[in-house]
Order: C-alpha cells, then structure tokens, then sequence
C-alpha cells in the first residue's frame, strides 16, 4: 500500500491547456444559466429549490472567480496565456487536497508588479465572496428561509476566503505585487 501512496505522488499532474477565450465563453454562458436556473427555481417545491439554488451558488462562487481576474488583467493591460487546472492553494495547508486538480488557474506571460498585479489577483477573491449573493437575493423572493441559509453559507465564505487567502491564495500574491 505504501509504494502505491509513493508513486502516486511522484507521478506528473499533465497539465493540458486550455483555450482563454473558450473558457471565458463557457464561464460566461453557465453564470448566465445559473441565474436564470435560479429564479425557476421560484417554481419548485422548497426541498428541490434548495438544492438547485445550493448548486447556483457554488456555480457563481467557481465561475466567476477566474473570470474576474481575467476581465482586471485585461482591462489593464496584464497578458494571459492559457487556462489549466490546477490544485487549490490551500493544498499547502491542507495536505488531502494536494492531488485534487479541479480549479481554472490562468497562466500568465510574465508575472505583474504594483497596483496592477494587485487588483488583478484581488478580483477572483472578491468576486468569489460577492456573485454568490445574486443567488441569495433571487431566492429571497421566493424561498426567505433558503435565503437566509445561503446568506449564512456566503458570510462564511467571505470569513473562509478572506483568512486563508490572505495567507495562501490570491490575496497573497496580490500583496507579493505591491512589494
């Protein structure tokens, strides 16, 4: 057992590229579609729309994370590469997740400096901690109680994000741009 846990941890993540534009084309079009599932969701039954708005908000939470440090890099002026998937950050704290490859990373052509580089890496954070409430305001108009679940799940997700990528993620290296 022990010589299959070794090579499977030597063994070389292939990192296969991924087109910006088709990514950021399919990212777009599912929050689209979240936001419409979201407010059918107004028509289910409230344990069917809990777990469809539960789905909704993780979509906009994922979706919307490596879209956001794309469309700030753009707009100034950082150059992109390719997408990949990638493990999490946080695998350098918690270890179980360092074979899990399941996040958009966008690579970059060289790395940012300053207020640039820093608002670039702060977007996908920020954007992770906010998109989610479209998804608590939709279902307030239909399902308060689910609301309210959600507002919880999203507070503690701002806590979760802000902590651990401040300290292993995004926030991070935007701070590693200002010095």
């Amino acid at each position: 057992m022990q010589s299959i846990v070794i090579s499977m941890k030597s063994m070389k993540v292939n990192k296969r590229k991924y087109s910006i534009n088709k990514v950021n084309c399919t990212s777009t079009l599912i929050l689209a579609s979240t936001l419409v599932v979201a407010v059918l969701s107004c028509h289910l039954p409230s344990i069917f729309a809990f777990m469809v708005l539960i789905v909704c908000w993780f979509s906009m939470l994922y979706f919307s994370h490596c879209l956001a440090h794309y469309l700030i890099g753009s707009i100034l002026g950082i150059k992109f590469k390719y997408y990949t998937l990638s493990r999490s950050m946080l695998s350098k704290k918690f270890h179980f997740l360092e074979n899990i490859n399941i996040f958009l990373t966008l690579r970059l052509d060289e790395k940012p400096k300053g207020w640039k580089g820093f608002a670039m890496f702060v977007a996908g954070p920020v954007s992770s901690m906010l998109t989610p409430l479209t998804i608590v305001v939709i279902s307030w108009t239909c399902h308060p109680f689910i609301s309210k679940i959600l507002l919880l799940l999203t507070v503690f997700n701002a806590l979760f994000t802000g902590y651990f990528s401040s300290k292993y993620g995004c926030v991070y290296k935007g701070l590693k741009c200002l010095k």
